[in-house]
């Protein structure tokens, strides 16, 4: 999810990498993933000082925004707390609690929802007409509730939360979401070995 909060930025400056892809699992020289490496310098893991590096290396184009109520959503309230909640529940091994997590995060993304279809929504995107620093990291968010929600935990983000289905549209409009975002089962796979339980998608298709 980092990953693809750091490619989004990347792309947005149009900031060509080089990209080495690592097993998160096995890796013994990397304590956290995604890691930049820039020209000579240490490998960097910590993601305030990646986006602070990005942001540096094309200035003239800057991510970070300054609406603070939109600040506020992505990193104090629902926009933040959407994804704690999701995390919650896919970790959740007492499937009879499942259902009251479900409504939990249900309440969450409501709020969410509520910003969104506000008069306080700054556009298609929390950045206006583009998209900025907080779209890149609720928009991965989303797409990992939208995905491994459904898969692991039967739940989808209800049609009636019309807010996030307009966003997520639009951001699948754009090529720095389009072109960032793992394919499905890349984010089934890597949710269920970092879980430790057997990937449902593997399942399904030796049924077949």
């Amino acid at each position: 999810m980092f990953a693809q909060r750091f490619m989004m930025m990347l792309v947005l400056k149009d900031i060509a990498v080089d990209i080495s892809l690592v097993d998160a699992v096995k890796s013994r020289i990397m304590k956290k993933l995604p890691a930049l490496k820039f020209l000579d310098n240490d490998l960097m893991e910590d993601p305030a000082e990646i986006e602070t590096l990005i942001e540096k290396i094309s200035p003239d184009h800057p991510l970070r925004s300054q609406n603070e109520v939109v600040n506020h959503l992505v990193f104090k309230g629902p926009g933040s707390g959407v994804y704690h909640k999701f995390c919650l529940l896919a970790k959740n091994a007492d499937s009879s609690t499942d259902e009251r997590l479900k409504g939990i995060l249900k309440e969450e993304l409501k709020a969410l929802d509520d910003f969104l279809c506000s008069e306080q929504m700054p556009g298609k995107f929390l950045g206006g007409e583009n998209l900025c620093l907080p779209d890149c990291i609720l928009l991965p968010k989303l797409l990992h509730i939208k995905v491994v929600a459904k898969v692991f935990k039967d739940f989808e983000i209800p049609e009636e939360f019309t807010g996030i289905q307009k966003y997520m549209d639009a951001a699948s409009e754009d090529q720095a979401f389009t072109r960032t975002s793992p394919a499905e089962e890349v984010i089934v796979d890597a949710w269920a070995r970092a879980m430790k339980v057997p990937n449902p998608l593997q399942r399904k298709a030796r049924k077949h």
